[in-house]
């Protein structure tokens, strides 16, 4: 039995969906621009009544970790998050695998779904490389690990089916491992250009939403035009054209499609808010529908009569992913032996963004496998740290609303800290906007909060009064053993010391090597008192 095509050829399907990807991209580098901006000037302004410092308290006790290797739970953790990653992605599919075999007309041996399932398996890694902060080197070894490891699988599985077909298997059939990489070469450069061209560090907070956005308000030219020209070609539709004009259906179509975008705007935004999903795990749902997009535009372009078998398998094959997800994480047993919660207070010279970021990466989140973490926001780390709610204040002219400008904001801010684990095991980061007779209250506030406190002094200078008094509150407010320094120069340890005669925890920080990366997260824990101090 043969379906008619639908009312959009597979063609400007295809040109649609690619359009939206690229606009994506380009949009979103826009919106954080523009985002930062707002963000800075928003700083740079006052609020017109500046906030009395707090009176210095006890500081707070850090209650002792039991005895639990905090690194060795880690490496555990950081596996089992990314095998429940592979365990999302490898039951979809193989469901597209067994899709895309019956719609090509080849035979469905396990053989060969193992050929088409493994290639598409590579879909996770950037999912766990975003999850898990990943470097790019590690991430593409990680790549091409998933891929040997299938094609070897894949291979086998070719040789043990043989004696079930009536032959014996052959040597020839190791040429199967080669094999496989071709077919992985016909058929995953698309999808992964689409998930690396939105997976960029620099707009992947905001590439899932701004996607999301986009994808439903550019149905709306494209649907109107199609309805239009279908009018167009009938008697009665021609009348109601030239009655309410050429533009009259694209308009019928232009203003539910806004209402329709900006609702689902608003549903990320309120699952965000209430827990449902991880900023990585939206990213992971994101990145698996363009997968689950491209892969059904290619097969309806092939085979347009078997249309809407196409759509029912990949949209199942979509819907299957977030439920696995959810339920493969939450059967990690992340909690099993977790070191306790330790929150920690991210503080930097401003002005350096690159190498803020890289940080941020390496260290912070890595961090929010143990506990969440807080800062000042400011333009340096915005694209990391921004989420879906404040994408939506921002897309609705509410960002001023995100800044604290007095005492009742503050409290409320630091009322609503988010201390509890997302569903992927992962805690989040705590922001606040700040006005420039603001801050200095709301970093000692976070200051008495913190269990750790790591303050990034590369680039420092005798004319950054602003770091010159968050260290002499570090001082006066927490024991030097809470407290670490990122420095690259002794010139930066002798300012310090001007300072702090009782100086802190100080880490040598130049390349951001995977050894100092290593040193300065491990003198974190510390810190946290989540490893025994080896200190003298």
């Amino acid at each position: 039995m043969s379906f008619p095509v639908p009312i959009m050829p597979p063609g400007e399907l295809i040109f649609h969906f690619l359009n939206t990807v690229v606009l994506t991209a380009l949009v979103a580098s826009v919106v954080l621009w523009r985002y930062r901006v707002d963000v800075l000037a928003g700083m740079g302004s006052s609020s017109g009544q500046a906030l009395g410092i707090p009176a210095i308290a006890p500081a707070r006790t850090v209650t002792p970790s039991p005895p639990v290797d905090a690194q060795a739970w880690e490496r555990q953790a950081r596996w089992r998050i990314g095998l429940a990653y592979l365990g999302s992605v490898a039951l979809p599919a193989l469901l597209l695998a067994v899709l895309q075999l019956h719609v090509s007309d080849l035979p469905l041996t396990p053989a060969h779904i193992m050929l088409v399932g493994g290639s598409l398996l590579l879909a996770a890694v950037p999912m766990i490389a975003a999850s898990l902060a990943l470097g790019f080197r590690r991430a593409v070894l990680l790549a091409l690990g998933v891929l040997v490891s299938c094609a070897v699988l894949g291979t086998g599985v070719s040789m043990l089916q043989r004696p079930f077909m009536g032959s014996r298997p052959s040597l020839d059939q190791l040429l199967n491992f080669f094999t496989f990489f071709q077919f992985a070469a016909v058929w995953l450069p698309l999808p992964m250009t689409l998930i690396l061209l939105t997976g960029q560090a620099r707009i992947r907070g905001v590439a899932p939403i701004t996607f999301a956005g986009l994808l439903v308000f550019g149905l709306a030219p494209v649907m109107g035009s199609r309805a239009s020209a279908w009018l167009a070609s009938t008697p009665g539709g021609s009348r109601l054209l030239f009655d309410i004009g050429l533009n009259g259906a694209f308009l019928a179509f232009t203003f539910p499609a806004a209402l329709l975008g900006w609702w689902r705007l608003k549903g990320l935004a309120g699952a965000y808010q209430a827990k449902r999903f991880s900023d990585a795990q939206l990213l992971a749902r994101t990145w698996w529908l363009m997968f689950c997009a491209t892969l059904a535009l290619e097969l309806i372009s092939a085979a347009p009569a078997r249309w809407p078998l196409v759509v029912a398998g990949t949209g199942t094959a979509y819907a299957l992913f977030p439920w696995l997800n959810g339920l493969l994480l939450a059967r990690t047993g992340l909690q099993h032996g977790r070191p306790p919660r330790r929150t920690l207070l991210l503080l930097r010279v401003f002005g350096y963004t690159a190498r803020t970021e890289r940080l941020f990466d390496r260290v912070g989140a890595r961090w929010r496998l143990f506990g969440p973490v807080t800062m000042i926001a400011a333009p340096d780390v915005m694209a990391r740290t921004i989420d879906p709610g404040d994408f939506l204040r921002f897309a609705g002219g509410r960002l001023a609303s995100s800044f604290v400008t007095s005492r009742g904001d503050l409290n409320t801010g630091l009322a609503a800290l988010d201390q509890a684990p997302d569903p992927d095991g992962r805690y989040r980061v705590n922001e606040f906007c700040c006005r420039d007779d603001t801050w200095k209250a709301t970093v000692v506030e976070l200051m008495d909060r913190a269990d750790a406190v790591l303050m990034d002094l590369r680039g420092l200078t005798p004319e950054r009064g602003g770091c010159e008094f968050e260290l002499k509150q570090l001082y006066e407010r927490l024991p030097a053993s809470r407290v670490v320094l990122a420095v690259d120069s002794e010139a930066v340890v002798a300012q310090v010391a001007a300072l702090m005669p009782r100086l802190p925890v100080i880490v040598r920080f130049d390349k951001g090597s995977t050894a100092e990366t290593d040193a300065l997260f491990a003198a974190l824990l510390e810190a946290a008192e989540l490893l025994p101090a080896s200190r003298d």
